[in-house]
């Protein structure tokens, strides 16, 4: 038996994660453009409202890092819609894909099964039965999309199941990393989530942390 607010906590994610995607797949089925649009604002809402609260902007070292991250990240996930759209429709959607599968699943199996901690001290929320949930998402997407993908679709990794089963297990990797150096940000300043614009995730930073980091691993493979 679920208790009522964590019954009331899952209705709201399920809603806004529902509308979230119906906006960004609607403004992605609309056009690059108008993708690139929604993009560029939730990196200004980050950087003007939710950055500030993780890292204190007044020290030179600490805007020099905000290049990197969160900018560097927004503006690869901008270059990969404006390089590939009309070129490989689905590549510039997969970090998405990825990312939010994978965090979909691990909730889910988290909340249903989680037992073993990956790292109680920085991310609670965060099982091995919720990776493991996550890994087998990300593995079922990869296996259905990669072979869609024109840029992969000759890769070895997206005909061979091995490298297929690796090429997940690292994107799960590296998505749950996403939520980890978010958290690792968040607990340092002792903040539960990084805004609240989006309720049941928090900010724009707590729901878009793996597609950041997914979206850097995608632009490497690109450039390879």
């Amino acid at each position: 038996m679920i208790p009522n607010q964590q019954l009331s906590e899952l209705i709201k994610r399920a809603l806004t994660g529902a509308l979230l995607v119906i906006s960004f797949g609607g403004a992605y089925l609309h056009s690059s453009f108008l993708f690139i649009c929604a993009l560029l604002v939730l990196y200004v809402i980050t950087m003007c409202y939710e950055w500030p609260r993780l890292v204190d902007l007044h020290r030179p070292s600490r805007m020099l890092f905000s290049l990197l991250y969160p900018t560097l990240p927004f503006a690869t996930l901008m270059w990969l819609t404006h390089h590939y759209y009309h070129i490989d429709f689905y590549l510039p959607l997969l970090p998405f894909l990825i990312a939010w599968g994978a965090d979909t699943s691990g909730y889910i199996i988290g909340k249903l099964m989680g037992r073993h901690k990956m790292c109680p001290t920085i991310s609670p929320g965060k099982s091995w039965e919720g990776f493991g949930g996550s890994f087998a998402a990300t593995l079922a997407l990869c296996w259905f999309i990669l072979p869609r993908i024109i840029l992969f679709s000759h890769a070895a990794f997206a005909t061979n199941k091995v490298l297929l089963t690796v090429f997940a297990l690292a994107m799960t990797t590296v998505s749950f990393l996403g939520g980890f150096f978010l958290s690792l940000l968040k607990r340092k300043e002792g903040l539960k989530d990084a805004g609240t614009l989006l309720p049941g995730h928090g900010g724009v930073l707590d729901r878009f942390d793996g597609v950041l980091f997914v979206g850097l691993a995608i632009l490497l493979l690109t450039l390879w």
